[in-house]
């Protein structure tokens, strides 16, 4: 179920300029199909989790599950490109409500010091689906685009049959209706929650959020950089896409058997190490673009590098943020996710409008968010994150 959101996201891909030419728009256009997709996500995400902290995980994700395949429908008979982003957006909002149960079911069969090692497993899983959608989008597309959109809808409606007869209810507590009202206390209650006096759990999911989303940033402008700038054939467009995801893959894999079972400061550590080393290459990658012609062969292999980071970072600090809490588990993976969304879509948009033609803008913005994602972590002093992740995995602040 977690594949669900990146095979939404990346099959369509080498799709863009078919869809352009389809739709009579240019293929920069269509990357607006996927910005809304993330901002849909982000939607999604935000209330699934807290209200799965209330009613349960089966209903939100079987709820989430059908809003996706019906969305998906629709998607195989849009004839513009307003129509495509609209129903994107609620397709997406599916995608969110089904994909907010993951972590916080993780969360609720697991200590605190497992959960950043079952989040690696996830994300190693979840790599697998950008690895093979682009292939299967290229494809598809020989039948046309709109059947990369009824392979979704086939995969939605068997993943909730799965659902529904394989997995049980993991929330122990739950009600039988949803109070929206409490939902603003939820997240209330993790974005001010303190240890010894501040607010350092969300200083870790803010920071986790920022560096992570710099893969949503590189997919919405994947086209443009393979297919449009450096002239990359359709053809060959998913071996490009997917040597980045390969690499980060196989960073994801060593992360996943490293966290296992982990103390949470030795993950803390992990995480830090991970973002000065993708801070240090994007900036590498930035310098390249603005100060030299740079070729494919030399932007690639800096951005597959930059983007392998993220099997470092990404679930060590969404491991270490998400095991702070326990009865709002929901909400706290909702929040991680929906920052992470809201700020890939945010600063791939920006990217997007302020495309000159090169590729400034885009590097601009992953550095941008990996430098603000470093500094977040610096306001968390070294010598008090022994205590703060002592209380964490003591289940001191988990049980607040």
């Amino acid at each position: 179920m977690i594949a669900l959101g990146p095979l939404a996201i990346d099959a369509y891909l080498p799709s863009f300029p078919l869809i352009a030419s389809d739709l009579s728009v240019d293929p920069v256009s269509v990357g607006f199909s996927l910005s809304s997709y993330l901002l849909g996500m982000a939607l999604g995400q935000m209330f699934g989790g807290p209200i799965s902290d209330q009613i349960g995980r089966q209903k939100v994700a079987r709820t989430g599950l059908l809003l996706f395949f019906a969305m998906t429908l629709v998607i195989f008979y849009v004839q513009s490109l307003d129509q495509l982003i609209i129903a994107r957006v609620f397709q997406a909002i599916g995608g969110g409500l089904a994909g907010a149960v993951v972590m916080p079911t993780l969360r609720d069969i697991s200590r605190p010091e497992q959960v950043s090692g079952r989040i690696a497993v996830v994300y190693l899983i979840m790599l697998g689906a950008p690895l093979v959608a682009p292939i299967l989008g290229v494809v598809l597309m020989q039948f046309g685009w709109r059947w990369i959109f009824g392979f979704l809808a086939i995969y939605a409606s068997v993943m909730l049959i799965v659902y529904l007869w394989q997995l049980s209810e993991t929330r122990e507590s739950v009600s039988d209706k949803i109070e929206f009202s409490r939902i603003i206390r939820q997240y209330t209650f993790v974005i001010r929650h303190r240890t010894d006096g501040a607010h350092y759990p969300i200083r870790y999911g803010i920071s986790s959020a920022l560096t992570g989303c710099i893969m949503l940033i590189y997919v919405t402008n994947a086209s443009f950089i393979f297919q449009t700038y450096f002239g990359v054939p359709d053809n060959l467009f998913p071996f490009f896409f997917g040597a980045n995801v390969v690499s980060l893959a196989l960073v994801q894999s060593f992360s996943a058997r490293y966290l296992r079972d982990r103390d949470l400061e030795e993950v803390a550590a992990y995480f830090r190490l991970g973002q000065r080393a993708q801070l240090i290459l994007v900036s590498l990658m930035a310098a390249a673009v603005i100060f030299t012609d740079v070729s494919l062969w030399v932007f690639v292999p800096l951005l597959l590098c930059s983007l392998s980071c993220l099997g470092v970072n990404g679930s060590a600090g969404s491991g270490v943020f998400v095991s702070a809490f326990k009865a709002h588990s929901g909400s706290a993976s909702a929040l991680l996710t929906t920052m992470m969304f809201l700020f890939g879509a945010s600063l791939g948009l920006a990217s997007g409008l302020l495309n000159d033609g090169s590729l400034i803008s885009v590097v601009g913005m992953l550095l941008l968010a990996t430098l603000a994602g470093n500094l977040v972590m610096m306001t968390i002093p070294r010598n008090r994150e022994k205590e703060i992740l002592g209380k964490i995995q003591s289940g001191e602040i988990a049980s607040a």
